[in-house]
């Protein structure tokens, strides 16, 4: 282990401390020069002209553009940490880790809801004295065993151990300062935020290259610790998983918190993962992600350079093609079971109260009556239409936007007005149906589906086929009888 760290640790600090010197030497010489102008026209002419001026101005905005913001502030972090009362078998745990790795268990642990772990200083005592704290994400929990959980947290001591934790803050703080820097110079005259945005250039990609080290370290650590498969096979479940995790997080269970509402968040990812054909906007992100070629500002090293760093190479698994058929019951235990897990998170993420409810009841108790809202006595309320109205609104475009657009000021161009009316029409679609008996059938990530009986469609795609012309209107026309006669039909078996 002493090999891992020292060494390393020397290098990495002494190069972020030239990199973090360096940033305000640039600033300081920009301003420096700046500042020559006006002084030497003074010197040798004997006054000071509009070059003088504006270069003085420059010096001036420079100066304003790097002062420290933010640096003396201390960030207060409200959440409530695991108590190891409440959770021995997971301080149990830490504890052994930390004794494999030849280190100290963080006193304070924090359940986070991403699909990654972090270890960090919390300053106490007016920042006089500071201590590690650890977090871990809930979805790990599910992804992996304890044993390979048990190589995540070996991974983040060995950030601890290797000094990580100190040059951070300087390169976190460096950064910072460059990105505000650039912002606030970006529309001055004579273009001073080019020296800078080089410089950040610069130390992005060398930052990278010192961060990415760090990762290798770790990951080596982690190995010699708990052995390579376990590390290998906690960081490919991860890179699978993980954006999944993010895409199902943010579009299907945040816009359930903001309604006030919760699901059982892992038995909905699983049904997620399941899901066979996902809405075009959550594939379109994860191939965003999966797909983005590796950069050399990256902070971490891309998984397969990983993998051959444990001498694991080829283990790499693929891309979200593998996940349904990774296990995601992991290591829940050590929380308590799935339940207690997700309780605890709640508890600690959520300040206010949400309504709990079943994934089968959100179709009865939130969609159904949000569509009702939305539609009921507007200018196209379903209740009072024709389903066979549907493509006579869609070729009024633009004109059914004026019609039933929100106040306001108007900032979408034609297409974005067309665009936004498809999108309000699969609403209304949806509405119509849910008016004549249709059941909406909500999968986490797919499209919405109604059922009524032994018929079901997609809203989505009928308004898509129909704009693209690969649905016809005569075809369209057809459909909607048979619609209409499965609606015709529950309401006579109803009565």
């Amino acid at each position: 282990m002493e090999s891992v760290n020292p060494p390393g640790m020397a290098r990495r600090a002494a190069l972020t401390v030239v990199l973090w010197a360096g940033f305000w030497l640039l600033g300081l010489a920009v301003a420096g020069a700046l500042l020559w102008v006006p002084v030497a026209e003074t010197r040798y002419t004997g006054s000071m002209g509009l070059a003088g001026i504006m270069a003085a101005l420059g010096s001036v905005t420079v100066l304003w553009a790097l002062r420290p913001r933010g640096w003396f502030s201390r960030q207060k972090n409200d959440a409530k940490p695991l108590s190891r009362e409440e959770f021995p078998e997971l301080f149990k745990l830490l504890d052994q880790v930390a004794t494999r790795a030849r280190t100290a268990a963080p006193r304070k642990v924090y359940l986070s809801g991403e699909a990654t772990a972090f270890i960090g200083m919390e300053r106490r005592w007016l920042g006089l004295k500071r201590e590690p704290v650890v977090g871990i994400g809930l979805p790990l929990f599910a992804f992996l065993d304890r044993e390979e959980l048990a190589s995540v947290l070996a991974h983040e001591y060995g950030h601890q151990t290797g000094g990580d934790l100190s040059l951070g803050p300087w390169v976190y703080r460096t950064r910072r300062s460059i990105a505000l820097a650039v912002d606030s110079l970006e529309d001055s005259a004579f273009f001073l935020d080019v020296p800078f945005q080089l410089y950040g250039r610069f130390f992005l990609r060398m930052s990278g290259t010192v961060s990415r080290q760090q990762e290798l370290a770790a990951d080596a650590l982690a190995a010699s610790v708990c052995g390579p498969r376990p590390t290998a096979e906690a960081l490919r479940k991860v890179h699978v998983l993980g954006p999944l995790w993010g895409a199902y997080f943010a579009h299907e269970l945040v816009p359930l918190f903001e309604q006030r509402v919760r699901v059982p968040m892992l038995e909905g990812f699983r049904r997620f993962v399941a899901e066979e054909r996902r809405r075009r906007d959550v594939e379109e992100g994860l191939r965003e992600v999966l797909e983005r070629p590796p950069s050399p500002w990256d902070s971490h090293p891309p998984l397969e350079e990983r993998l051959r760093g444990l001498g694991r190479s080829g283990d790499s698994g693929g891309s979200g093609a593998a996940a349904p058929s990774l296990p995601l019951n992991g290591c829940l235990e050590l929380l308590g079971g799935e339940q207690a897990a997700e309780e605890a998170w709640f508890e600690r993420a959520v300040s206010e109260g949400l309504v709990a409810l079943r994934w089968e009841e959100l179709p009865e108790k939130i969609l159904v009556p949000d569509m009702q809202k939305q539609w009921a006595g507007s200018a196209i309320d379903p209740s009072r239409m024709s389903l066979r109205d549907l493509p006579g609104l869609l070729k009024e475009g633009e004109a059914l936007w004026k019609r039933i657009r929100p106040p306001g000021i108007e900032l979408l161009s034609p297409e974005g007005q067309r665009q936004r009316v498809r999108q309000l029409l699969v609403g209304w679609l949806s509405s119509a149906l849910a008016h004549r008996g249709f059941t909406p059938e909500l999968r986490p990530g797919a499209y919405l589906r109604m059922t009524c009986d032994d018929v079901s469609v997609e809203p989505q795609a009928i308004v898509e086929r129909l704009t693209t012309g690969a649905l016809t209107e005569e075809q369209y026309l057809e459909a909607c009888e048979v619609l209409e006669s499965a609606a015709l039909q529950r309401t006579a078996a109803a009565g």
